[in-house]
């Protein structure tokens, strides 16, 4: 299958995607291919991805000195392999600190130049242990980019209490208010503080990017998140299921953050004597608008990685709700699990061997088996690592063991979400550097390309009438219109999903009044227009495409761009020329076998609207019915192969006569066998 739309990598969403180092497409499509990605991650790049040029703001060879600063959303833990370890570098061990953080993402992105980069970030630190963090950097910084706030929220306290852990409604509400209260009292104060020691530390016509936090939870359907368990320790007792209000509470807390954070930035910003420049970073939109990235997504199937979701933007265990047997079979073995949690698939389960760890063992066999209530007391190895002013309901604890770290990644970004993170705060890097410049920002150049995926080479086809009854529905619905966060419309959407007709429409909205029934409606109408002109303008009147299959295109109209993408490339090629198969029916006394191959019918619907219809039509109702795709295709070029067992003598009045394959649009040339 060729990529999923869905992955566009990244920065399409704010218009400033022209001079980034990260890829607009999963693919070789944009700035740099997808190696480039790869490259950066791993840092094998030997010269910056940016380009120099004088007064450019995309030039980031002005960075000498610089740091990344904050809590474990800074930090990186969990993403890539840990910094340091027990023995060397253990300031970065004990930080969680990783090297797919953001910060390092972006170190590599900015190349050379950088002479001396000071990544002090530290997972679970406050507002007042990062204010610590800037009195002891090292001054004369051109650059600073920063995470802070999140944990003067009591974020560990929510996630055990409402998610995690068993705890009953009022604990879960009892922190969601403290976390309310202290966005109410303290959080802009806090942070104010942090943003005004930062100002010694800062050289002149320096820049600082304020990095926000993304909503955890898909709100889309009113459900217990897709029936998820989220459960972390099933023998002490099962948490609270994620119902809708909840997982709005939890998104809402996250605006409210982003809102107090932006609102610092600004009175900052306006604030005399301050010697840098400013700005707020939201990625926020991306997580729901230009990807499926947060958790209880539909299409979520509870594991983690999940293939059905690719771009979750966060670590999670895995939460599939397993069956009583399995359960109990999970439970009974837990004494010899090794660690807390099977969902440690980085690769960096080496990495982690040797890191202070609490097992199933060492929490079951101490004394929280022997105390009173062994459930509070496992609850508080969840605790913060330090005490401080939000006053969180674990700040009391005396246990300090601590926890894994394949345990405390969860509800933080995974190396996707850092990639995301570094993206939208090198947009608004550059933005500020061209306000300090007093230059233009970098903006894409609004063109007008009209691409055809089969004129580019590309092999995967899809047929012209789902493609055409499909973005009808695209425009009218199924496309995201949504505007948050103040940045353009996405929306992708994949049809026939696992058939050989799979494809997908995605929309990159820049240009768009998203305010007005009049602004929508123009969008549907230019929606309409672009995608029947890819399809259809792309691909027609062409002798060795008789079935005038759809490949897609790309159509860039201004600020907007318009795709379509058939996804299966491993159709037969060339493309099918005629519906085409063979079937074998066959008399076992008192019901038969038959057995039906097929290509260029019944390719989309799994034979449940087509084939099966019109078999139970005329010969009566099948039994055992089984319909797979074949992917790839058969030596002789059939996409799908069908069984089932029906009534004795009817071969000849349903299937030799091609009677049942006609009526669902295919031929097979006749049915030999022997009923």
């Amino acid at each position: 299958m060729a990529p999923p739309l869905s992955l566009w990598m990244l920065l399409i969403v704010l218009g400033q995607c022209c001079a980034l180092m990260i890829p607009r497409h999963r693919g070789t499509r944009g700035l740099v291919n997808a190696q480039g990605l790869v490259d950066v991650l791993n840092d094998t790049v030997s010269e910056p991805l940016i380009l120099k040029r004088d007064g450019n703001p995309a030039d980031f060879s002005w960075i000498k000195r610089w740091a990344a600063v904050g809590d474990s959303f800074s930090a990186g833990i969990g993403s890539g392999t840990p910094l340091g370890s027990r023995f060397h570098n253990t300031a970065d061990w004990d930080c969680s600190r990783y090297d797919r953080a953001y910060g390092m993402v972006l170190n590599r992105a900015f190349g050379k130049s950088v002479e001396d980069f000071q990544f002090v970030a530290c997972s679970g630190d406050r507002t007042g242990d990062i204010y610590t963090q800037v009195q002891k950097m090292q001054g004369n910084l051109d650059l600073v980019i920063m995470t802070a706030g999140g944990n003067d929220l009591c974020l560990a306290d929510m996630i055990k209490n409402c998610v995690l852990a068993k705890a009953s409604e009022e604990e879960c509400e009892a922190v969601i208010t403290i976390a309310q209260h202290n966005i109410d009292t303290i959080l802009k104060d806090n942070i104010k503080q942090v943003l005004q020691a930062l100002n010694d530390k800062m050289n002149d016509k320096s820049i600082v990017v304020f990095n926000g936090y993304a909503q955890f939870f898909n709100t889309d359907r009113d459900d217990d998140c897709v029936g998820q368990d989220w459960t972390l320790i099933p023998l002490l007792g099962e948490a609270l299921k994620l119902k809708l209000e909840r997982r709005k509470k939890f998104n809402d807390l996250v605006v409210q953050i982003n809102a107090a954070i932006k609102g610092v930035v600004k009175d900052i910003a306006s604030t005399s004597g301050i010697k840098y420049t400013i700005g707020f970073s939201n990625w926020d939109p991306w997580v729901y608008m230009g990807v499926s990235g947060q958790f209880c997504d539909p299409k979520s199937s509870g594991e983690y990685p999940d293939k059905n979701q690719p771009d979750l933007q966060f670590f999670k265990p895995n939460t599939v709700v397993l069956p009583d047997t399995e359960l109990k079979r999970k439970r009974d073995a837990a004494d010899n699990s090794s660690d807390v949690g099977d969902d440690d698939r980085e690769g960096v389960t080496i990495a982690l061997a040797t890191r202070p760890r609490v097992t199933w063992e060492s929490i079951y066999e101490s004394s929280l088996v022997k105390s009173r209530n062994p459930r509070a007391v496992a609850l508080k190895k969840l605790n913060p690592r330090a005490p401080s002013p939000p006053n969180c309901p674990g700040d009391s604890s005396t246990i300090s063991v601590p926890i894994p770290d394949s345990v405390g990644k969860n509800f933080h970004p995974n190396e996707m979400g850092h990639v995301t993170i570094a993206s939208f705060a090198a947009a608004e890097l550059m933005d500020l550097r061209a306000k300090v410049l007093g230059v233009s920002a970098p903006d894409c150049i609004k063109a007008d390309k009209f691409t055809c995926w089969q004129a580019a080479g590309r092999r995967a086809y899809a047929s012209v009438d789902r493609m055409n009854e499909n973005f009808k529905k695209f425009c009218e619905k199924d496309m995201q219109l949504v505007l948050r966060g103040g940045v353009g419309w996405i929306g992708s959407t994949t049809y026939h999903q696992g058939t050989p007709d799979e494809h997908v429409f995605a929309a990159q909205l820049t240009d768009v009044d998203a305010t007005s029934t009049a602004g929508q409606d123009k969008i549907r109408a230019e929606c309409r227009e672009s995608l029947d002109r890819i399809i259809n303008g792309c691909d027609g009147n062409d002798p060795g495409n008789p079935m005038d299959w759809k490949f897609g295109g790309q159509w860039v109209r201004g600020g907007n761009t318009w795709e379509v993408t058939a996804m299966a490339d491993k159709r037969p090629w060339p493309p099918v020329q005629k519906p085409d198969g063979k079937c074998n029916g066959w008399y076992h006394g008192v019901w038969s076998s038959y057995e039906i191959y097929g290509k260029g019918f019944s390719t989309y619907d799994y034979g449940q609207q087509t084939l099966l219809p019109n078999i139970n039509h005329c010969a009566g109702e099948s039994s055992l019915w089984k319909f797979d795709y074949l992917d790839p295709p058969s030596e002789e070029g059939y996409e799908w192969k069908a069984t089932f067992d029906d009534l004795i003598w009817v071969r000849a009045r349903c299937f030799s006569n091609n009677k049942v394959v006609k009526a669902a649009g295919g031929w097979t040339n006749g049915c030999g066998g022997n009923d």
